[in-house]
């Protein structure tokens, strides 16, 4: 009888230490970049993610490794860069980790936490997801925004109210499809309610201009309306159930808008996104933070803050250690692309400090990707920017003078030395990070492998990409 009694007492305490560690709360739209009214775009409609930034930290120099959605979920989820785990495409393109790697609800299940997740997960394998998903919901992409967002919160509810039955706290994954294509300006749901009615005028950073791309523009930031009426409604209801004090809330883009000379590329407006890290119990409130920051850093920061502990191979930084000052952000950026699939193969290795970047096209022929974002916007020749589709070996930006990258400094006399200072940094983190992509053969190995299957069926059951053998050579 008394042992009984003392596991009932163990357990019982058990049950309270589980719900005094913070909830966390992590939304993810889809390619969209920092045009929310937080960060100056004055032509949407966001009071919920606007009072997230108001009551948190909001960040101005936010990246992704990847500006794809695939290889940029593999990177947060895990808290590795895709070149760490092989995942360097779309799995929709059969890419893949080249082993089953530990991801963000894992490591919550295992310390107890009741986990939610909604919407794709779009990483391969799957189950390295689900398999520590208590629910999960919204499996499409649902990039036609049939599903209406009314349907995420109510999702999200039911993980909320099901974690304090179980008397557990929760951890949540909305992955919104707003801003994905197609950009639907309002829904069959009526949503959003606030409708932005005018075409606009296109972004600084994109170089190119037509009725049509104004069209698109204009749905697009019906997108990130239709995004924050969603996102209202769960906080709503957070507020309702009484657990939005204990909650860390994080908020990012997966990547840039889905744009020339973003979404894909290695150019600001494709690796820089918006974040937001709310949770004013021990974050700063109403905080602009300006040193960079990675989603390399998220499952380092959900850990430190959740009082769990943090792998000491995860490469990322602890935002709060950030916010309290204990640690700076990043010296530099890395970012990476293959262009995602065969069809869109073009490789870029990029690397940013405070003002200069460089980019580095290891190869002379057309940018596919490039190409392919001209094609989804319908822009004519007349309107393609030719150092987009057909980029020199090396690209140097002074990103104070030139935000936007239009005049390549490369080849000029007076920045030789810092074009040599970048390059040298981003090859010992490459060697840091035992990327297989260091070595020039094993380049040369990936080059040819995706030339060769752009004639090739290669999505079909079982395949697995030779490439993947490299990354298991590399991290033997």
């Amino acid at each position: 009888m008394r042992t009984y009694l003392m596991i009932a007492v163990a357990s019982a305490a058990m049950h309270i230490s589980y719900a005094a560690k913070p909830n966390v709360l992590f939304i993810v739209s889809e390619d969209n970049s920092e045009h929310i009214g937080c960060y100056g775009e004055s032509r949407v409609h966001t009071p919920a993610l606007d009072s997230l930034a108001a009551s948190g930290v909001r960040y101005t120099r936010a990246y992704v490794p990847y500006s794809v959605c695939s290889p940029s979920r593999a990177a947060f989820l895990t808290g590795l860069y895709t070149r760490q785990t092989g995942h360097i495409g779309l799995a929709t393109h059969r890419f893949s980790f080249y082993k089953d790697f530990k991801t963000m609800p894992s490591y919550f299940k295992d310390a107890g936490y009741y986990t939610g997740f909604l919407g794709k997960i779009h990483v391969n394998p799957e189950h390295t997801v689900t398999k520590y998903v208590d629910h999960q919901a919204i499996t499409t992409n649902n990039f036609g925004k049939t599903i209406s967002i009314e349907k995420y919160a109510a999702e999200a509810k039911k993980v909320m109210v099901s974690a304090a039955k179980a008397k557990k706290p929760f951890m949540l994954i909305i992955n919104y499809p707003d801003a994905h294509r197609k950009f639907v300006g309002k829904s069959k749901n009526g949503y959003p309610t606030k409708l932005v009615k005018k075409p606009v005028k296109p972004f600084p950073w994109i170089g190119s201009d037509s009725p049509h791309l104004r069209e698109e523009i204009m749905n697009y930031f019906n997108c990130m309306n239709r995004l924050d009426e969603g996102i209202g409604m769960v906080l709503k209801d957070m507020d309702e159930l009484k657990v939005r004090d204990n909650t860390l809330i994080i908020y990012i883009a997966d990547h840039g808008a889905d744009f020339p000379r973003a979404k894909g590329s290695s150019y600001e407006c494709g690796v820089r996104i918006p974040m937001i890290v709310n949770y004013p119990k021990s974050f700063s409130k109403g905080k602009v933070e300006n040193q960079m920051v990675s989603t390399i850093d998220i499952l380092p920061t959900m850990l430190d803050v959740c009082g769990l502990k943090v792998p000491t191979d995860l490469p990322g930084n602890s935002l709060y250690d950030v916010d309290q000052g204990k640690i700076k952000g990043h010296r530099y950026i890395h970012t990476f692309t293959t262009g995602s699939a065969p069809s869109l193969q073009y490789l870029q290795f990029s690397i940013r400090g405070d003002r200069y970047k460089l980019i580095y096209n290891p190869y002379r022929h057309e940018n596919l990707l490039a190409a392919s974002r001209y094609k989804n916007s319908r822009l004519p020749k007349d309107q393609h920017v030719k150092t987009f589709l057909f980029p020199d070996e090396y690209e140097l930006f002074d990103l104070e003078n030139d935000p936007y990258e239009w005049k390549n400094l490369a080849r000029s006399p007076e920045y030789q030395t810092k074009k040599k200072e970048l390059m040298a940094a981003m090859k010992e983190f490459q060697k840091e990070i035992k990327d297989p992509f260091v070595d020039k053969k094993n380049l040369d190995q990936f080059e040819a492998e995706q030339i060769k299957h752009q004639k090739i069926n290669y999505r079909k059951k079982g395949f697995r990409w030779p490439h993947l053998e490299m990354f298991e050579e590399a991290n033997r």
